[in-house]
Protein backbone atom coordinates (compact mmCIF):
# COMPACT_ATOMS: atom_id res chain seq x y z
CA UNK A 1 0.00 0.00 0.00
CA UNK A 2 1.31 3.83 -0.75
CA UNK A 3 0.10 5.77 2.06
CA UNK A 4 0.31 9.17 1.02
CA UNK A 5 1.71 12.23 3.93
CA UNK A 6 2.41 15.34 2.07
CA UNK A 7 2.89 17.12 5.63
CA UNK A 8 2.72 16.61 9.39
CA UNK A 9 -0.94 16.13 9.82
CA UNK A 10 -1.01 13.09 7.28
CA UNK A 11 2.09 11.98 8.55
CA UNK A 12 0.08 11.69 12.11
CA UNK A 13 -2.94 10.31 10.85
CA UNK A 14 -1.56 7.59 8.61
CA UNK A 15 1.93 6.78 10.24
CA UNK A 16 1.35 7.57 14.03
CA UNK A 17 -1.59 6.04 15.16
CA UNK A 18 -3.07 2.64 14.94
CA UNK A 19 -3.92 2.75 11.16
CA UNK A 20 -0.54 1.77 10.35
CA UNK A 21 -0.05 -1.01 12.54
CA UNK A 22 -3.80 -2.50 11.90
CA UNK A 23 -2.07 -2.45 8.14
CA UNK A 24 0.67 -4.47 8.67
CA UNK A 25 -1.09 -7.02 11.21
CA UNK A 26 -3.07 -7.61 8.15
CA UNK A 27 -0.84 -8.67 6.11
CA UNK A 28 0.17 -5.24 3.72
CA UNK A 29 3.08 -4.11 3.69
CA UNK A 30 3.08 0.10 3.46
CA UNK A 31 5.28 2.53 1.82
CA UNK A 32 5.32 6.03 2.84
CA UNK A 33 5.21 8.75 0.11
CA UNK A 34 6.82 11.73 1.92
CA UNK A 35 8.49 14.74 0.95
CA UNK A 36 11.67 14.01 2.81
CA UNK A 37 12.46 10.45 2.96
CA UNK A 38 16.34 11.04 3.52
CA UNK A 39 15.86 13.06 6.73
CA UNK A 40 17.04 10.65 9.53
CA UNK A 41 14.54 11.27 12.13
CA UNK A 42 11.45 10.02 9.48
CA UNK A 43 12.90 6.85 8.07
CA UNK A 44 14.69 5.50 11.25
CA UNK A 45 11.34 6.00 12.58
CA UNK A 46 9.34 4.27 9.71
CA UNK A 47 11.70 1.68 9.19
CA UNK A 48 11.26 0.43 13.08
CA UNK A 49 8.08 0.32 12.17
CA UNK A 50 8.44 -1.55 9.01
CA UNK A 51 7.56 1.03 6.67
CA UNK A 52 9.27 1.71 3.61
CA UNK A 53 9.97 5.13 2.23
CA UNK A 54 10.11 7.30 -1.04
CA UNK A 55 10.16 10.50 -1.94
CA UNK A 56 6.74 12.14 -3.10
CA UNK A 57 7.55 14.03 -6.10
CA UNK A 58 3.90 15.78 -6.83
CA UNK A 59 4.06 19.48 -7.12
CA UNK A 60 1.85 21.12 -4.17
CA UNK A 61 0.97 24.01 -6.34
CA UNK A 62 -0.08 23.89 -10.28
CA UNK A 63 1.59 25.22 -13.02
CA UNK A 64 0.83 27.40 -16.12
CA UNK A 65 -1.95 29.47 -16.41
CA UNK A 66 -4.84 26.91 -17.45
CA UNK A 67 -4.23 24.70 -14.70
CA UNK A 68 -3.69 27.78 -12.36
CA UNK A 69 -6.88 29.01 -13.05
CA UNK A 70 -8.65 25.22 -13.16
CA UNK A 71 -7.36 24.60 -9.44
CA UNK A 72 -8.47 27.98 -8.12
CA UNK A 73 -11.98 27.49 -9.85
CA UNK A 74 -12.25 24.32 -8.01
CA UNK A 75 -10.73 25.51 -4.33
CA UNK A 76 -13.16 27.95 -4.35
CA UNK A 77 -16.03 25.89 -5.36
CA UNK A 78 -18.74 23.75 -3.19
CA UNK A 79 -22.30 22.27 -3.40
CA UNK A 80 -24.10 24.64 -2.31
CA UNK A 81 -21.25 27.28 -2.23
CA UNK A 82 -23.94 30.11 -1.80
CA UNK A 83 -24.48 29.10 1.39
CA UNK A 84 -21.39 27.91 3.00
CA UNK A 85 -19.77 30.49 5.17
CA UNK A 86 -16.18 28.89 5.20
CA UNK A 87 -15.95 28.63 1.13
CA UNK A 88 -17.67 32.66 1.14
CA UNK A 89 -14.74 33.70 3.05
CA UNK A 90 -12.36 31.82 1.68
CA UNK A 91 -13.06 33.30 -1.72
CA UNK A 92 -13.54 36.48 -0.54
CA UNK A 93 -10.01 36.37 0.37
CA UNK A 94 -8.90 34.78 -2.41
CA UNK A 95 -10.74 37.58 -5.54
CA UNK A 96 -9.25 40.14 -3.53
CA UNK A 97 -5.63 38.64 -3.85
CA UNK A 98 -6.64 37.76 -7.61
CA UNK A 99 -8.14 41.09 -8.25
CA UNK A 100 -5.01 43.35 -6.88
CA UNK A 101 -2.98 42.00 -9.75
CA UNK A 102 -5.55 40.98 -11.92
CA UNK A 103 -9.14 42.44 -11.92
CA UNK A 104 -10.80 41.76 -14.43
CA UNK A 105 -9.39 37.68 -14.23
CA UNK A 106 -11.20 38.04 -10.72
CA UNK A 107 -14.37 39.82 -12.14
CA UNK A 108 -14.84 37.30 -14.80
CA UNK A 109 -14.90 33.68 -12.21
CA UNK A 110 -17.47 35.23 -10.48
CA UNK A 111 -19.85 34.09 -13.33
CA UNK A 112 -18.00 30.16 -13.39
CA UNK A 113 -17.89 29.98 -9.67
CA UNK A 114 -21.56 30.46 -9.23
CA UNK A 115 -22.43 28.21 -11.51
CA UNK A 116 -20.32 25.72 -10.16
CA UNK A 117 -21.90 26.42 -6.70
CA UNK A 118 -25.31 25.78 -8.08
CA UNK A 119 -24.81 22.42 -10.45
CA UNK A 120 -23.47 19.14 -9.21
CA UNK A 121 -22.68 18.14 -13.28
CA UNK A 122 -21.10 21.36 -13.69
CA UNK A 123 -18.69 20.59 -10.95
CA UNK A 124 -18.45 16.85 -12.01
CA UNK A 125 -17.43 17.82 -15.44
CA UNK A 126 -14.84 20.37 -14.67
CA UNK A 127 -13.38 17.94 -12.31
CA UNK A 128 -13.21 15.32 -15.22
CA UNK A 129 -11.88 18.21 -17.21
CA UNK A 130 -8.98 19.12 -15.06
CA UNK A 131 -7.77 15.57 -14.26
CA UNK A 132 -8.04 14.92 -18.29
CA UNK A 133 -5.63 17.64 -19.05
CA UNK A 134 -3.18 17.70 -15.63
CA UNK A 135 -2.80 14.36 -14.60
CA UNK A 136 1.51 14.20 -14.67
CA UNK A 137 2.55 10.82 -13.36
CA UNK A 138 5.81 11.79 -11.76
CA UNK A 139 5.61 7.93 -9.46
CA UNK A 140 5.30 5.98 -12.22
CA UNK A 141 8.28 4.14 -12.15
CA UNK A 142 7.37 3.44 -8.40
CA UNK A 143 4.08 2.05 -9.77
CA UNK A 144 5.68 -0.42 -11.74
CA UNK A 145 8.65 -1.24 -8.84
CA UNK A 146 6.12 -2.07 -6.39
CA UNK A 147 2.81 -2.82 -8.06
CA UNK A 148 0.51 -1.45 -4.88
CA UNK A 149 -2.44 -2.62 -4.22
CA UNK A 150 -4.44 0.09 -2.83
CA UNK A 151 -2.93 3.95 -2.68
CA UNK A 152 -4.32 5.58 0.84
CA UNK A 153 -4.03 9.84 1.25
CA UNK A 154 -5.41 11.74 3.74
CA UNK A 155 -8.16 13.58 1.24
CA UNK A 156 -9.93 13.22 -1.74
CA UNK A 157 -7.73 15.76 -3.66
CA UNK A 158 -8.38 19.09 -1.26
CA UNK A 159 -4.03 18.92 -1.15
CA UNK A 160 -2.76 19.12 -4.93
CA UNK A 161 -0.18 16.07 -4.26
CA UNK A 162 -3.22 14.37 -2.93
CA UNK A 163 -5.17 14.57 -6.26
CA UNK A 164 -1.84 14.11 -8.47
CA UNK A 165 -1.53 10.38 -7.10
CA UNK A 166 -5.28 9.52 -6.88
CA UNK A 167 -5.35 10.18 -10.16
CA UNK A 168 -2.07 8.37 -10.75
CA UNK A 169 -3.50 5.41 -9.56
CA UNK A 170 -6.69 5.93 -11.02
CA UNK A 171 -4.68 5.59 -14.47
CA UNK A 172 -2.70 2.54 -13.49
CA UNK A 173 -5.83 0.58 -12.64
CA UNK A 174 -4.98 0.43 -8.51
CA UNK A 175 -7.77 0.63 -5.90
CA UNK A 176 -7.71 4.28 -4.21
CA UNK A 177 -9.01 5.29 -1.06
CA UNK A 178 -8.84 8.53 1.06
CA UNK A 179 -9.42 9.40 4.62
CA UNK A 180 -9.91 13.00 6.10
CA UNK A 181 -7.03 14.37 8.40
CA UNK A 182 -8.67 17.53 9.19
CA UNK A 183 -12.31 18.76 10.92
CA UNK A 184 -12.70 21.96 8.80
CA UNK A 185 -11.63 19.85 5.63
CA UNK A 186 -14.82 18.79 3.51
CA UNK A 187 -16.10 22.82 4.63
CA UNK A 188 -12.91 25.15 3.95
CA UNK A 189 -11.01 23.38 1.64
CA UNK A 190 -13.31 23.83 -1.70
CA UNK A 191 -14.07 20.89 -3.96
CA UNK A 192 -12.15 17.67 -4.51
CA UNK A 193 -9.34 16.96 -6.47
CA UNK A 194 -10.19 12.78 -7.04
CA UNK A 195 -12.65 10.32 -7.03
CA UNK A 196 -11.47 7.86 -5.03
CA UNK A 197 -13.30 4.29 -4.45
CA UNK A 198 -13.41 4.61 -0.67
CA UNK A 199 -13.40 7.44 1.25
CA UNK A 200 -13.28 7.08 5.34
CA UNK A 201 -15.50 10.02 7.16
CA UNK A 202 -14.95 10.65 11.05
CA UNK A 203 -18.41 10.65 11.58
CA UNK A 204 -22.44 10.24 9.94
CA UNK A 205 -22.18 14.10 10.15
CA UNK A 206 -19.26 14.65 7.59
CA UNK A 207 -20.22 11.94 5.87
CA UNK A 208 -22.77 14.17 4.94
CA UNK A 209 -20.74 17.18 4.01
CA UNK A 210 -19.06 15.18 1.84
CA UNK A 211 -22.20 13.78 -0.18
CA UNK A 212 -23.44 17.07 -0.20
CA UNK A 213 -20.36 19.50 -0.53
CA UNK A 214 -18.40 16.89 -2.84
CA UNK A 215 -21.16 14.64 -4.71
CA UNK A 216 -19.65 12.06 -3.52
CA UNK A 217 -21.18 8.48 -3.45
CA UNK A 218 -22.92 7.80 -0.02
CA UNK A 219 -22.06 4.05 -0.89
CA UNK A 220 -18.76 4.74 -1.49
CA UNK A 221 -18.18 6.32 2.28
CA UNK A 222 -17.03 4.50 5.25
CA UNK A 223 -17.43 6.16 9.17
CA UNK A 224 -13.70 5.18 11.15
CA UNK A 225 -14.03 7.81 13.85
CA UNK A 226 -10.69 10.00 14.55
CA UNK A 227 -7.72 8.05 14.79
CA UNK A 228 -5.12 10.87 15.98
CA UNK A 229 -7.65 11.05 18.69
CA UNK A 230 -7.56 7.68 20.01
CA UNK A 231 -4.98 8.50 22.57
CA UNK A 232 -7.45 11.08 23.99
CA UNK A 233 -9.41 7.71 25.00
CA UNK A 234 -7.57 5.57 26.37
CA UNK A 235 -6.42 5.77 29.93
CA UNK A 236 -2.76 6.16 30.30
CA UNK A 237 -2.20 7.07 27.09
CA UNK A 238 -1.42 10.90 28.15
CA UNK A 239 0.69 12.09 31.12
CA UNK A 240 -0.24 12.22 34.51
CA UNK A 241 -1.25 16.05 36.19
CA UNK A 242 1.67 14.90 38.19
CA UNK A 243 3.97 14.08 35.25
CA UNK A 244 3.16 16.88 33.12
CA UNK A 245 3.17 19.61 35.69
CA UNK A 246 6.88 18.95 36.34
CA UNK A 247 7.98 18.58 33.07
CA UNK A 248 6.44 22.04 32.31
CA UNK A 249 7.82 23.40 35.64
CA UNK A 250 3.92 24.58 36.90
CA UNK A 251 2.62 24.84 40.05
CA UNK A 252 -0.03 22.32 41.19
CA UNK A 253 -1.62 24.31 43.58
CA UNK A 254 -3.19 26.76 40.64
CA UNK A 255 -6.10 26.15 38.26
CA UNK A 256 -4.21 25.81 34.56
CA UNK A 257 -5.60 27.87 31.49
CA UNK A 258 -4.63 26.54 28.52
CA UNK A 259 -4.04 28.64 25.20
CA UNK A 260 -4.07 26.83 22.16
CA UNK A 261 -2.83 29.32 19.31
CA UNK A 262 -4.64 29.39 15.43
CA UNK A 263 -2.31 29.45 12.81
CA UNK A 264 -1.21 32.74 11.99
CA UNK A 265 -2.42 32.36 8.47
CA UNK A 266 -5.72 32.67 10.03
CA UNK A 267 -5.60 34.43 13.02
CA UNK A 268 -3.12 37.66 13.87
CA UNK A 269 -4.13 38.33 17.17
CA UNK A 270 -2.76 34.95 19.17
CA UNK A 271 -0.41 37.29 21.36
CA UNK A 272 -3.28 39.65 22.23
CA UNK A 273 -5.62 37.03 23.50
CA UNK A 274 -1.93 35.55 25.98
CA UNK A 275 -1.37 38.78 26.85
CA UNK A 276 -4.94 39.29 27.73
CA UNK A 277 -4.98 35.93 29.60
CA UNK A 278 -1.62 36.44 31.67
CA UNK A 279 -2.58 40.02 32.33
CA UNK A 280 -5.79 38.57 34.21
CA UNK A 281 -3.75 36.23 36.07
CA UNK A 282 -1.37 39.40 37.41
CA UNK A 283 -4.69 41.79 38.33
CA UNK A 284 -6.22 38.78 40.36
CA UNK A 285 -9.57 39.15 38.07
CA UNK A 286 -9.94 35.24 37.82
CA UNK A 287 -11.75 33.32 40.17
CA UNK A 288 -9.18 31.09 41.28
CA UNK A 289 -5.27 31.71 41.38
CA UNK A 290 -4.11 30.36 38.13
CA UNK A 291 -1.58 30.46 35.65
CA UNK A 292 -1.69 29.85 31.52
CA UNK A 293 0.38 27.98 29.07
CA UNK A 294 0.27 29.31 25.68
CA UNK A 295 0.70 26.71 22.96
CA UNK A 296 1.98 28.57 19.80
CA UNK A 297 0.68 26.72 16.52
CA UNK A 298 3.13 24.58 14.48
CA UNK A 299 2.87 26.51 11.62
CA UNK A 300 4.93 29.27 12.95
CA UNK A 301 7.94 26.69 11.89
CA UNK A 302 7.14 25.85 8.58
CA UNK A 303 10.52 26.62 6.45
CA UNK A 304 8.13 29.03 3.74
CA UNK A 305 6.00 30.27 6.56
CA UNK A 306 8.47 31.08 9.67
CA UNK A 307 6.66 33.31 12.31
CA UNK A 308 8.97 34.77 14.81
CA UNK A 309 7.67 33.48 17.84
CA UNK A 310 9.68 35.99 19.86
CA UNK A 311 6.73 37.87 21.21
CA UNK A 312 5.65 35.13 22.98
CA UNK A 313 8.72 34.35 24.48
CA UNK A 314 9.21 38.07 25.59
CA UNK A 315 6.04 37.95 27.10
CA UNK A 316 6.50 34.95 29.29
CA UNK A 317 10.02 36.29 30.42
CA UNK A 318 8.88 38.25 33.31
CA UNK A 319 5.63 36.97 33.83
CA UNK A 320 5.78 33.85 36.92
CA UNK A 321 2.81 32.53 35.74
CA UNK A 322 3.01 32.22 32.32
CA UNK A 323 4.79 29.47 30.39
CA UNK A 324 5.22 29.43 26.57
CA UNK A 325 4.94 25.86 25.33
CA UNK A 326 7.14 25.97 22.20
CA UNK A 327 5.86 22.46 20.07
CA UNK A 328 8.97 20.47 18.27
CA UNK A 329 8.91 20.67 14.66
CA UNK A 330 10.66 17.61 13.58
CA UNK A 331 11.32 18.62 9.52
CA UNK A 332 12.42 21.48 7.70
CA UNK A 333 11.17 20.24 4.63
CA UNK A 334 7.39 17.78 5.89
CA UNK A 335 5.06 21.27 7.47
CA UNK A 336 4.24 20.90 10.63
CA UNK A 337 5.78 17.75 11.90
CA UNK A 338 5.40 17.28 15.10
CA UNK A 339 6.91 14.03 16.84
CA UNK A 340 4.44 11.40 18.93
CA UNK A 341 5.82 12.89 22.47
CA UNK A 342 5.09 16.56 21.64
CA UNK A 343 1.43 15.70 20.58
CA UNK A 344 1.41 13.83 23.28
CA UNK A 345 2.33 16.61 25.69
CA UNK A 346 -0.16 18.65 24.16
CA UNK A 347 -2.87 16.13 24.87
CA UNK A 348 -1.73 16.07 28.26
CA UNK A 349 -2.43 19.59 28.59
CA UNK A 350 -5.98 19.59 27.32
CA UNK A 351 -6.63 16.63 29.62
CA UNK A 352 -5.47 18.32 32.55
CA UNK A 353 -6.37 21.83 31.81
CA UNK A 354 -9.23 24.24 33.71
CA UNK A 355 -9.80 25.85 30.56
CA UNK A 356 -9.35 25.61 27.15
CA UNK A 357 -8.96 28.63 25.02
CA UNK A 358 -8.67 29.24 21.11
CA UNK A 359 -9.98 31.27 18.47
CA UNK A 360 -12.47 28.76 17.07
CA UNK A 361 -9.46 25.99 15.83
CA UNK A 362 -10.19 22.55 16.07
CA UNK A 363 -8.15 21.85 19.38
CA UNK A 364 -12.61 22.81 20.73
CA UNK A 365 -13.46 19.39 19.15
CA UNK A 366 -10.75 18.32 21.18
CA UNK A 367 -11.15 19.40 24.47
CA UNK A 368 -14.52 18.31 24.12
CA UNK A 369 -13.67 15.12 23.84
CA UNK A 370 -11.86 15.41 27.27
CA UNK A 371 -14.50 17.04 28.85
CA UNK A 372 -12.85 20.59 28.87
CA UNK A 373 -14.76 23.59 29.12
CA UNK A 374 -13.80 25.75 25.98
CA UNK A 375 -13.87 29.49 25.79
CA UNK A 376 -14.08 30.93 22.10
CA UNK A 377 -12.44 34.11 21.42
CA UNK A 378 -14.47 35.74 18.06
CA UNK A 379 -12.16 36.55 15.07
CA UNK A 380 -14.30 40.02 15.81
CA UNK A 381 -12.96 40.45 19.22
CA UNK A 382 -10.39 43.15 17.97
CA UNK A 383 -12.66 45.04 16.07
CA UNK A 384 -15.50 45.07 19.10
CA UNK A 385 -13.04 45.77 21.26
CA UNK A 386 -11.53 48.87 19.52
CA UNK A 387 -15.56 49.99 19.05
CA UNK A 388 -15.79 49.78 23.41
CA UNK A 389 -18.25 47.09 22.21
CA UNK A 390 -18.30 44.89 25.10
CA UNK A 391 -21.92 44.01 24.55
CA UNK A 392 -22.78 39.95 25.03
CA UNK A 393 -25.22 39.71 21.59
CA UNK A 394 -25.59 41.73 18.91
CA UNK A 395 -22.50 42.16 17.21
CA UNK A 396 -22.30 39.34 13.91
CA UNK A 397 -19.08 37.36 13.68
CA UNK A 398 -17.39 35.11 11.27
CA UNK A 399 -18.10 31.36 12.19
CA UNK A 400 -16.63 28.59 10.17
CA UNK A 401 -18.72 26.24 9.07
CA UNK A 402 -17.95 23.16 10.84
CA UNK A 403 -17.66 25.09 14.17
CA UNK A 404 -21.92 25.93 13.67
CA UNK A 405 -22.66 22.24 15.69
CA UNK A 406 -20.83 24.13 18.84
CA UNK A 407 -22.51 27.29 18.82
CA UNK A 408 -26.22 26.08 17.94
CA UNK A 409 -26.16 23.79 20.66
CA UNK A 410 -24.17 26.15 23.60
CA UNK A 411 -21.34 24.04 24.12
CA UNK A 412 -18.82 26.70 24.55
CA UNK A 413 -18.55 30.36 25.86
CA UNK A 414 -17.97 32.75 23.54
CA UNK A 415 -15.62 35.82 23.86
CA UNK A 416 -17.01 38.44 21.47
CA UNK A 417 -14.29 41.24 22.75
CA UNK A 418 -11.04 40.81 24.40
CA UNK A 419 -12.48 42.16 27.58
CA UNK A 420 -14.86 39.41 27.56
CA UNK A 421 -12.25 36.86 27.67
CA UNK A 422 -11.83 36.35 31.65
CA UNK A 423 -15.54 36.99 32.31
CA UNK A 424 -16.12 33.85 29.92
CA UNK A 425 -12.91 31.65 32.08
CA UNK A 426 -14.47 32.59 34.91
CA UNK A 427 -17.91 31.59 34.23
CA UNK A 428 -16.04 27.61 33.87
CA UNK A 429 -13.81 28.28 36.79
CA UNK A 430 -16.84 28.61 38.64
CA UNK A 431 -18.84 25.53 37.38
CA UNK A 432 -16.79 23.54 35.47
CA UNK A 433 -20.17 21.58 34.61
CA UNK A 434 -21.48 24.60 32.87
CA UNK A 435 -22.44 23.10 29.39
CA UNK A 436 -20.79 19.74 29.95
CA UNK A 437 -23.98 17.99 28.43
CA UNK A 438 -23.73 20.05 25.23
CA UNK A 439 -20.00 19.26 24.97
CA UNK A 440 -20.36 15.74 24.97
CA UNK A 441 -23.25 15.85 22.59
CA UNK A 442 -21.14 17.91 20.17
CA UNK A 443 -17.89 15.44 20.30
CA UNK A 444 -20.58 12.50 19.73
CA UNK A 445 -22.06 14.13 16.71
CA UNK A 446 -18.44 15.27 15.11
CA UNK A 447 -16.36 12.33 15.81
CA UNK A 448 -18.24 9.25 15.42
CA UNK A 449 -17.01 6.61 17.01
CA UNK A 450 -15.30 7.67 20.38
CA UNK A 451 -13.86 4.21 21.66
CA UNK A 452 -10.11 4.83 21.22
CA UNK A 453 -10.76 2.24 18.35
CA UNK A 454 -10.44 4.84 15.43
CA UNK A 455 -7.02 3.71 13.92
CA UNK A 456 -7.76 -0.22 13.92
CA UNK A 457 -11.29 0.96 12.65
CA UNK A 458 -9.76 2.23 10.15
CA UNK A 459 -7.35 0.22 8.92
CA UNK A 460 -9.72 -2.38 8.76
CA UNK A 461 -11.72 -0.98 6.50
CA UNK A 462 -8.46 0.01 4.13
CA UNK A 463 -7.51 -3.47 4.47
CA UNK A 464 -11.32 -4.55 3.74
CA UNK A 465 -11.69 -2.29 0.57
CA UNK A 466 -8.74 -4.98 -1.25
CA UNK A 467 -10.14 -8.28 0.24
CA UNK A 468 -7.92 -8.62 3.27
CA UNK A 469 -8.97 -9.09 6.91
CA UNK A 470 -7.40 -8.56 10.08
CA UNK A 471 -8.48 -10.76 13.42
CA UNK A 472 -9.84 -8.77 16.05
CA UNK A 473 -7.77 -9.01 19.68
CA UNK A 474 -10.10 -10.25 22.36
CA UNK A 475 -12.69 -7.56 23.13
CA UNK A 476 -11.65 -5.58 20.16
CA UNK A 477 -14.82 -4.77 18.31
CA UNK A 478 -13.27 -1.92 15.69
CA UNK A 479 -11.97 -4.37 13.43
CA UNK A 480 -14.40 -6.83 13.57
CA UNK A 481 -17.12 -4.17 12.92
CA UNK A 482 -14.58 -3.10 9.71
CA UNK A 483 -14.97 -6.30 8.80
Amino acid sequence: MFLVAPHGAAARYLLRTDVVGTLIGGGARPLALVPNPDEPYLREELERKGVRVERLRAPETPSGALWTTLVYLRQNTLGGGATARTLQSRYANARAELARTKPLVARALDIPLRLLWRSRRLRRAALRAEARLFSPRPHRDLFARYRPALVVTTSPGWFLPDAIVLREAEREGVPTAATVVAWDNPTSKGYRGAEPDLTVAWSDAMTGQLVDHHDLDPRRIAVGGVPQFDPYLRPGALPSREELFTELGLDPERRLILFACRSPSTYSHNLTVAAVLADAIERDALEAPAQVVVRPHPINFRSDHRTPVTGYVELGEDREHLVIDVPVVSSERMACDVPEDDYRRLGGLMAHCDVLVNAFSTTTLEGFLLGRPVVLVSDEAHRSENLGDDSREGRPFHLDTHMETVLERDAAQVARSFGQIPERVNAYLRDPELDAEARHAVAAHECGPADGLAGRRVGGLLLRSIGLHTRPAEGDRAVELAS
